[in-house]
């Protein structure tokens, strides 16, 4: 990567969060002049590329999964000549005041991931989250051989130089965790971020049972990679 040319895109995924994504994506657009890339996972709730302006709309016919949304996002944004991605998740839990804070730190380390941090000790977080988060935490950080700080976090900024800190067989949430895995093989730094814990009324996509199962199916693969 050319450490001269740093040209940041900020990567939004969203499925079925028409109402969220539009207030999001408004109040980016006041704070920050950085290009946005909304990429449609299939939603049904009436969302497409005439309900958003001046932003690079990219749309899934069918829903493929988080996932398969970033990578998307990713690949797009690399063949038009973006240097980094910063990527939020669209139900209003990733404060957009928080961007020029991972703007500063991309630009001093801008061959390194910088990843949100939240307090997974937060009162405001439900219990299961906190108790979800902090074991899968622990487990990358045991098989990744670094500390993570917060497994499952979508606020981040990736590098697009090397398409293999991406490329997985998640397409799912757990494409989050994969990255993990990838970014210690490329001996990655990570940079972290102190971000607060918001939860707003947006539901989650999430299903506790049936995503940590496929955690561990992504924590045997990772062997395999």
């Amino acid at each position: 990567m050319n450490t001269d040319i740093i040209n940041p895109i900020i990567i939004i995924p969203v499925y079925n969060g028409r109402d969220s994504i539009l207030k999001l994506v408004s109040s980016i657009k006041e704070m920050y002049k950085i290009p946005i890339m909304v990429v449609n996972d299939g939603s049904t709730d009436g969302l497409n590329e005439n309900s958003l302006s001046e932003v690079v709309y990219l749309e899934h016919k069918h829903n493929r999964g988080k996932g398969a949304a970033l990578k998307t996002g990713f690949e797009t944004a690399k063949s038009k000549g973006y240097s980094h991605a910063l990527t939020l998740d669209a139900d209003g839990q990733h404060d957009p005041r928080v961007i020029i804070d991972f703007d500063k730190k991309m630009r001093k380390n801008p061959l390194a991931m910088v990843i949100g941090a939240r307090d997974l000790g937060a009162d405001s977080m439900p219990f299961h989250r906190k108790l979800s988060n902090n074991i899968t935490s622990m487990i990358i950080s045991l098989r990744s051989g670094r500390i993570i700080r917060d497994a499952q976090v979508g606020y981040r900024c990736y590098p697009l130089s090397d398409r293999r800190l991406w490329e997985s067989p998640e397409d799912g949430f757990q494409f989050e965790s994969a990255v993990y895995f990838n970014s210690a093989k490329l001996k990655m730094n990570l940079i972290w971020q102190e971000i607060p814990v918001i939860y707003s009324n947006e539901g989650s996509h999430m299903r506790l049972v049936k995503d940590t199962l496929r955690f561990v199916r992504t924590f045997i693969r990772s062997f395999k990679w």
